[in-house]
């Protein structure tokens, strides 16, 4: 048996999995762990990871150093995504982060992102859902909207758009409590930029609507908040529908309340409060360009599909 291990380090949150394999390509997950840290939070607006972020994202690779060493992890891999390849200091950051994690960090491309994302999700998404026809995956980060069209027996396309939670919830402040005429001008914005890019990336490939899958955060959010979860469990989260009709329902509930009361949610972790209201209206965006009343959530997405590359 062999002890592997993966790390994600996000826009928003970074992300550790260590699992065990007994031969090539199949393994155990042990544990997962994550943190907070919004490695992205200043990149829009000054084009560089901020000191203070940068401190805070390796405080938390050192705890995960820690963690494999003491898991005995025999081989692992560390992939950096969005902030990292948008910020003009990502280069000295992944050398920093490689020292903290004593292993390689990888920048992703959008396209392997996209890839290993699939891997991912195809990995806990029930097969029903890929025999009845094809997908529209959709993976949003704190710094990205990344979609992967999936259709029997053709390549995949991927294409991205770069709103995520931390960069929308930054470049248009909402305000605490959130004021409505901001959210509803934010809600059009959203709206009408997923349509667009919809239309231009992918109508022309697909005749009926596709099965829409949601992984990441936000999705697993929603879907924790909607099952009122006192201890998050993956389980619960991998291929639960969330309607369109209750994706509205929190997303109203979300954008009423204070940071403070937000954070109170069941099935909220409170540091991902701040970002929720524009997580939910993205996600709301999404369901209203895609011709569905529901989405299937995963859990599984990026770090399992590393996972996967190092257990190859």
């Amino acid at each position: 048996m062999t002890r592997l291990a993966a790390v994600d380090i996000g826009s928003l949150t970074v992300r550790l999995a260590v699992a065990e394999a007994a031969e090539p390509g199949k393994f155990q997950v042990l544990l997962h762990r994550r943190e907070i840290t919004g490695l992205g939070r200043e990149v829009d607006a000054t084009g560089a990871l901020s000191p203070a972020d940068q401190d805070r994202t390796l405080q938390a690779l050192e705890g995960f150093a820690r963690e494999m060493a003491a898991r005995g992890v025999a081989t692992a891999q560390a992939v950096a995504t969005q902030a990292v390849r948008q910020a003009q200091n990502g280069q000295e950051f992944m050398e920093s982060a490689a020292r903290v994690l004593n292993l390689p960090v990888r920048l992703l491309t959008p396209e392997e992102e996209a890839r290993l994302t699939l891997a991912g999700v195809l990995s806990a998404l029930d097969p029903k859902y890929t025999e009845a026809g094809p997908l529209l995956v959709f993976d949003l980060g704190g710094g990205s909207l990344e979609f992967i069209l999936v259709r029997p027996g053709q390549e995949p396309i991927f294409a991205g758009l770069p709103l995520g939670v931390l960069s929308v919830s930054r470049a248009k402040p909402l305000g605490d409590p959130p004021q409505a005429v901001i959210v509803d001008d934010l809600k059009r914005e959203l709206r009408r930029a997923v349509q667009d890019f919809y239309q231009r990336q992918f109508r022309k490939f697909v005749e009926t609507p596709p099965t829409l899958v949601g992984t990441a955060g936000t999705v697993t959010t929603l879907a924790a908040m909607a099952q009122e979860m006192a201890e998050y469990d993956p389980q619960r989260v991998n291929n639960y529908i969330l309607s369109r009709s209750l994706v509205e329902e929190m997303a109203e509930v979300l954008s009423l309340l204070p940071e403070k009361k937000r954070a109170l949610i069941p099935g909220l972790e409170p540091a991902k409060a701040e970002v929720m209201v524009a997580g939910a209206l993205i996600v709301q965006a999404v369901l209203a360009i895609s011709g569905q009343d529901h989405l299937v959530c995963v859990d599984a997405g990026l770090l399992e599909g590393v996972l996967a590359e190092v257990a190859r």
